[in-house]
């Protein structure tokens, strides 16, 4: 079965690129402060996260179950705190995903609806709790 390539795609070059870029210009203040937040001073953040084939289509299944007008998926960055109970991600950074539907704006004048972008729909849940790098800073590829 054919299918469409989805836009956006880019070669291993370029992830490769992109990685070492946010390693060069991010990566060492980030480990400073998951070393301060957690007192660990061998400790290091995590830069990248994994999720499985089935949780990502298991989400995607909800979210259309859930919210049919749904559109897409915002990746949001975040941080466990370092009173989270799971032991090994406290501190750590982390990604996840929430549904986005279309942002319907209506001009005062002339009553007409419009799309412009996409607004999050924050009544269902969100997708977290993917497996960070081995080790949490190993880079692309691993």
């Amino acid at each position: 079965m054919k299918t469409d390539l989805p836009k956006g795609l880019i070669t291993p070059v370029k992830a490769k690129e992109l990685n070492q870029q946010f390693i060069k210009t991010r990566s060492k203040d980030l480990n400073k402060i998951v070393k301060k937040e957690s007192g660990d001073l061998k400790k290091e953040d995590a830069i990248s996260c994994w999720f499985s084939l089935e949780e990502l289509k298991n989400y995607i299944a909800y979210v259309e179950n859930e919210a049919p007008e749904a559109n897409g998926l915002r990746v949001y960055f975040g941080a466990y705190s370092n009173t989270d109970k799971k032991q090994n991600k406290k501190d750590l950074s982390t990604v996840f995903f929430v549904p986005t539907k279309p942002k319907v704006e209506v001009s005062q004048n002339d009553k007409i609806a419009a799309v412009a972008g996409s607004s999050d729909i924050d009544d269902i849940d969100a997708l977290n709790d993917g497996i960070a790098g081995d080790p949490p800073s190993a880079q692309y590829p691993q």
